[in-house]
């Protein structure tokens, strides 16, 4: 295979490295970029393979763990959505049970909200976020001392 098949098989895994995103296939590529280098230069087919072996094989070996311990936290929605239980915010929809409706807007974005006690809470009281299903935040009253 010549260089121009080296390199278009870098150009191939390299596309498989953007639709996917698992950060292997790079890796690959660049191997199959220096095989084409060594193509250019005329080195035979076998140290062709060779280098496009061992060159993909040190780059997954000596940068996975580095891609792992960057992957390894929780993404920073999660850490906000787990962040909003015990936070306070203001009624913006009036929260009725009997009607299941009610949003609450918390850090400056609105949820939809439900009463822990099955209260109706008016329009810009001040609560406090208690329980968090899904896309529902379960609050209660609490007093506010700034009007």
């Amino acid at each position: 295979m010549g260089y121009i098949g080296w390199m278009i098989f870098g150009v191939v895994l390299l596309v498989a490295e953007i639709i996917t995103p698992t950060f292997f296939f790079l890796w690959f590529s660049i191997g199959s970029f220096i095989a084409g280098l060594m193509a250019i230069f005329s080195f035979s087919f076998g140290w062709q393979v060779l280098m496009f072996a061992l060159s993909s094989t040190l780059l997954v070996l000596l940068t996975r763990p580095i891609a792992r311990r960057l992957s390894k936290g929780d993404s920073p929605r999660k850490m906000y959505v787990d962040g909003l239980v015990g936070s306070t915010g203001r009624v913006t929809a009036e929260i009725n049970p009997q009607l299941e409706k009610g949003l609450v807007r918390i850090e400056g974005e609105d949820w939809r909200a439900a009463s822990l006690n099955g209260e109706t809470i008016p329009v810009d009281s001040l609560v406090r976020v208690i329980r968090l299903e899904g896309t529902l935040v379960y609050v209660e009253r609490i007093a506010d001392n700034s009007k």
